[in-house]
């Protein structure tokens, strides 16, 4: 059980940190209040890059399945050596 939260962790983490290379997340901050000393930072979420990067992702993995489905049948297709 431990091991299975470690990997949670470890995939949100990841998600996150690529979250944040990808300007998917972007956190900002107002200065500060001199009289109450209060900070406001605000979480910005980009909803349509996450998408569009999931889009690229899908059609990139589907052209890396095609080629390696069209591998698999070249092999299979090939006449054996044996006699």
């Amino acid at each position: 059980m431990n091991r299975l939260f470690a990997f949670l962790i470890v995939v949100v983490l990841c998600v996150v940190a690529i979250g944040f290379y990808r300007n998917w997340f972007a956190v900002s901050s107002q200065s500060p209040n001199a009289e109450s000393h209060q900070v406001d930072i605000n979480l910005t979420v980009d909803p349509d890059k996450v998408k569009a990067d999931a889009e690229i992702v899908k059609d990139k993995a589907a052209e890396l399945t095609g080629r390696a489905t069209e591998k698999a049948h070249e092999l299979v297709d090939q006449p054996s050596d044996s006699k």
